[in-house]
């Protein structure tokens, strides 16, 4: 994360935090989760980010089945102008208006 941190603003969308506390299983697991966002401004969901990922979740649901908890992670990034990053380049690449990074990161 360092060289992110060196080179983007970092920021986290609610979703992708609550993802990573349902990933809990011990108190020394949410100790970790806590601490690795601790320092992150997290990016609620707002009406515009609720319309993007409702727009992008009826054109792509069928053709690449996407989930819900994908597009408003997406729509957080586009509606914000962020660059986002994520293992699961899959889930992001066909979404127009999202500016993906790749991963492993290779611009840097």
């Amino acid at each position: 994360m360092a060289v992110l941190e060196k080179n983007y603003p970092l920021t986290t969308s609610v979703i992708t935090a609550m993802e990573l506390y349902s990933g809990c299983r011990s108190k020394r697991d949410i100790k970790k989760a806590k601490e690795l966002i601790a320092d992150l401004p997290i990016q609620f969901v707002s009406k515009s980010i609720s319309e993007r990922a409702f727009e992008l979740m009826k054109k792509f649901r069928s053709s690449h089945g996407v989930e819900i908890n994908d597009m408003l992670i997406a729509a957080t990034a586009i509606e914000g102008g962020a660059k986002m990053i994520s293992k699961n380049q899959k889930h992001y690449q066909f979404l127009p208006g999202l500016d993906l990074l790749q991963y492993p990161l290779s611009e840097v």
